[in-house]
């Protein structure tokens, strides 16, 4: 996939064409410079989805249950059901 860059005035002038056919991000530059990203929305949580797994798999206590989970540690998820009321 390309890398597409668009200057911020060319943006101003097509952002409702841009918006609406937005397949994937557009690094917008000023002055020559890198200084926003347009995507879409999709893309946007998409990527906020990704980042929050990174970070919960890179946690260490998070880390620590999946491993004592492997090793026949916690407690089953029916036991833990059947503890909770049933919402009425």
């Amino acid at each position: 996939m390309a890398i597409v860059t668009m200057p911020v005035s060319d943006v101003r002038k097509s952002l409702n064409n841009l918006i609406s056919d937005l397949e994937r991000p557009i690094l917008v530059t000023q002055h020559g410079r890198v200084k926003a990203v347009l995507m879409s929305i999709d893309a946007y949580n998409d990527m906020l989805d990704e980042l929050e797994d990174a970070r919960l798999v890179a946690d260490p206590d998070f880390q620590a249950s999946v491993a004592e989970a492997r090793a026949g540690g916690g407690v089953p998820v029916e036991d833990v059901l059947q503890k909770i009321e049933p919402l009425e």
